[in-house]
């Protein structure tokens, strides 16, 4: 679903702003890229793999794990955003970076029963860096775009016991496989311009693991976009937050209800709407991921924790009723308001 517009941005409940760049694949650096302190090279047969480790690790501190899957033929080593601050600080991670030389299906598919040579390297080097470091079993999470994409949906199917959650960026599969994928939080992108991997894919992908009883499972699609959806799905500001705060096994519930609906009528019929999100000092599953804005019963757009506002055009003579709810990082949605009435005058003669 599209973020609209928002008439006022408020800093995020969790973590500030950013543009991670955590899923980039932009166009081959004709220079060098510099990496940071912490990030080495190796080999596992044969197959080149990044490994990041915090410069301030420490064998008592348990650790995240982190697996990028990149895309077609884009071995480069990027400098990627878990291995900076905000994260470094807040919640660091351990990362891992394979490179795969085999082009369009070098990670696998759903289609298939079995992993690909990369992809059971890329299993092993898991269990290796598993056994080498202290690493949350917990806590595993793969990701990855256009090949990698599929490379993810792939891993997830596969290997459903491994990870705790995943997103896909302009990747696809079967989606007559998506039984082990019901009880992953997944997280979908995808351009509905894409003209390389078909945006149906994730919309079949979606739609199949909803039907199959999945609810933790988000898509978002960008209206225009081709294939580069990492570019406005690296600018999502929730994005690396919530992927590491879902933990295999953890139990949660709903968030409070959001407190103090109310709105203004803007300039050109726009109704604009407020309202504030409770306070998660004493309540972890306050920490809420976005806000829906329901209008006459009917979901109508999707807003980042980063905002507690939402503009919506009107004619003149219209009357709505309005309802927000908020959804917390584990895919549970707070009771829904109270419906606020909202009339816009009619023009008179």
């Amino acid at each position: 679903m599209n973020k609209p517009f928002s008439a006022r941005l408020i800093p995020g409940i969790l973590f500030i702003i950013i543009d991670l760049a955590i899923i980039v694949l932009a166009a081959e650096n004709t220079g060098k890229v510099n990496l940071p302190a912490g990030y080495t090279e190796r080999f596992y047969n044969d197959m080149r793999y990044g490994l990041f480790v915090p410069p301030s690790y420490h064998a008592n501190h348990i650790y995240p794990l982190v697996v990028y899957l990149h895309g077609s033929t884009d071995t480069t080593s990027w400098d990627l955003g878990w291995y900076h601050d905000p994260i470094q600080s807040k919640d660091p991670c351990i990362v891992i970076t394979p490179k795969c030389l085999v082009k369009d299906i070098g990670w696998g598919t759903n289609w298939k029963k079995k992993h690909t040579p990369d992809m059971l390297n890329t299993m092993q080097v898991i269990a290796q860096i598993r056994s080498e470091f202290n690493i949350d079993p917990d806590r595993i999470y793969i990701y990855g775009a256009s090949m990698g994409g599929f490379g993810t949906i792939s891993a997830l199917t596969k290997e459903p016991d491994l990870f705790a959650a995943g997103y896909s960026i302009c990747g696809g599969g079967n989606a007559r496989n998506v039984r082990n994928l019901v009880n992953i939080p997944l997280w979908l992108f995808h351009g509905s311009e894409d003209n390389v991997v078909p945006v149906e894919l994730s919309r079949k992908i979606y739609k199949a693991v909803r039907k199959a009883g999945g609810n933790q499972i988000r898509y978002t699609e960008y209206p225009g976009i081709g294939h580069a959806a990492w570019e406005p799905a690296g600018k999502e500001p929730t994005l690396s937050y919530w992927l590491l705060a879902q933990r295999k096994g953890a139990k949660h519930f709903s968030p409070d209800p959001v407190l103090n609906l109310h709105s203004e009528i803007g300039d050109d019929n726009q109704v604009i709407l407020f309202w504030e999100l409770s306070s998660a000092e004493n309540n972890p599953d306050n920490q809420i991921w976005y806000s829906r804005i329901y209008r006459d019963a009917e979901l109508i757009a999707e807003v980042d924790n980063i905002s507690t506002a939402y503009i919506d055009s009107l004619n003149p003579g219209e009357k709505h009723d309005y309802s927000v709810s908020a959804v917390n990082y584990f895919f549970l949605e707070s009771p829904i308001t109270v419906p606020l009435t909202v009339d816009i005058p009619a023009v008179t003669p």
